[in-house]
């Protein structure tokens, strides 16, 4: 059991690791949870400071929830991988909805000019 557990939380570091380039990162090969926990948290403050509107703003709020799972996750790293398993589960249960409301953002974005047509 403890094997697909690892396999499963390698899975999930690299399903998160390519998702956080929607967001602005640079791809990686092999991250860690610690190294995905701070690039989130450094998006998390450039979207939660950003004037482009509320969504945006959620997106960060969003990013930084997402950082603080992968941090927990880097916590328990090494002792108990199921408690791994669930944190990294719970980041990437968050990230879509950050994306929901990048995604809101730009179609309110480009909806005047597609109105004005």
């Amino acid at each position: 059991m403890s094997s697909w557990r690892t396999v499963r939380k390698d899975d999930l570091l690299a399903e998160l690791a390519a998702a956080r380039v929607f967001f602005g990162a640079d791809p990686v090969e092999d991250p860690g949870a610690g190294e995905l926990a701070d690039t989130a948290q450094a998006l998390a403050g450039e979207y939660r400071a950003s004037t482009l509107g509320h969504a945006v703003r959620r997106a960060g709020v969003l990013l930084d929830q997402a950082a603080a799972e992968l941090r927990a996750a880097d916590r328990f790293r090494g002792a108990l991988l199921p408690q791994v398993t669930r944190h990294l589960c719970r980041a990437q249960a968050i990230l879509p909805k950050a994306r929901g409301y990048l995604e809101t953002a730009a179609d309110d974005e480009h909806a005047p000019a597609a109105a004005t047509r």
